[in-house]
């Protein structure tokens, strides 16, 4: 004789499957919900480079081939970004004709004017080689992206005329200390954009590089978080797009306070009824350029005058 199977069982596992699984839907943002940690990536463990990386090099191409001979699709995957291009995606422009790219390739700016002309020295902050050769020739070789740009030691590295290796620099030296991205790296470039320190971004400048917490939450304090903690990176693929060298942008394309502060409400509801509305940074960053001054006008039609002080805060002849 054949047992029934109750059919009250069935009913227990619905009402069972009912409870637990909205239960597993929140819980993983229940546990992290105040602890914005939780979110920032895991880095994989440096392999220390300096009984790893052997030979003579001549040229900045020369540490990149050697590179390239175990990270064979770093070169192609940075070419790829606008780190390299310096330029935007192509965008549909409604009083032009074709589609439009923005960038420091081709913008003109009332900071640096623009680098075509000027690569002598704009690109000392471009992660590439060779620039000398031109603009097509220098972007279609793999062997002039600079690696050592974003991973070598500040203090052994630094870059030169036309993109190239500063002069002096020892190669071997500089590509042996070879890490993960840090600070440091990305200051080289970010805090002294538009030639000096804070000139370019009032919230970028050399005090971010070992900052107190009343400077920077993120990076100071016992947190000391690295940029790429927020400006998330897959494939050289940096976060975070500027929306004045961009004519539009995708929210996805962009670094948001919400990455790591999931559902993090305010304990007034008053404020919560702005969060639609408005940026974390209006209410969280009410000031900028806290330790280090930074321009924020800057006229051109000055420059050249005779017989005034040049002063880096107010006045540079050759500047204005």
């Amino acid at each position: 004789m054949k047992k029934r199977f109750p059919l009250w069982t069935i009913g227990l596992v619905g009402i069972f499957l009912l409870i637990l699984v909205p239960v597993l839907y929140f819980l993983p943002r229940a546990q992290s919900k105040n602890d914005p940690a939780a979110y920032i990536p895991e880095k994989p463990i440096h392999v220390d480079h300096k009984d790893i990386v052997k030979g003579e090099f001549k040229t900045g191409q020369d540490v990149t081939r050697a590179c390239l001979e175990c990270h064979e699709d770093a070169a192609t995957q940075l070419m790829k970004t606008t780190h390299w291009t310096w330029e935007s995606k192509a965008f549909d422009v409604p009083w032009r004709d074709e589609d439009v790219t923005i960038g420091k390739a081709n913008q003109i700016n009332n900071f640096c004017i623009g680098s075509q002309g000027n690569e002598n020295k704009c690109m000392s902050c471009h992660a590439g080689y060779g620039w000398e050769q031109g603009r097509e020739a220098q972007q279609d070789n793999p062997e002039n992206v600079d690696c050592l740009a974003c991973h070598a030691d500040t203090g052994a590295y630094g870059k030169g005329t036309f993109g190239n290796p500063a002069e002096g620099v020892d190669l071997l030296a500089a590509a042996q200390s070879v890490r993960a991205v840090t600070r440091e790296n990305c200051g080289k470039c970010h805090f002294d954009g538009g030639g000096g320190n804070g000139v370019k971004h009032g919230d970028l400048d050399e005090s971010l590089y070992f900052p107190g917490e009343n400077n920077d939450v993120h990076m100071g304090g016992e947190a000391n978080m690295q940029c790429t903690d927020c400006h998330w990176t897959k494939d050289h693929q940096i976060l975070g797009r500027m929306i004045a060298d961009n004519y539009t942008i995708d929210p996805q394309e962009q670094v948001s306070c919400e990455e790591c502060h999931v559902d993090q409400k305010h304990e007034d509801e008053r404020i919560n009824t702005h969060l639609s509305a408005v940026a974390c940074q209006t209410c969280h960053i009410p000031a900028l350029a806290l330790e280090d001054p930074t321009k924020i006008f800057w006229d051109w039609s000055q420059a050249g005058q005779e017989g005034r002080t040049d002063d880096h805060f107010t006045y540079l002849k050759i500047k204005g």
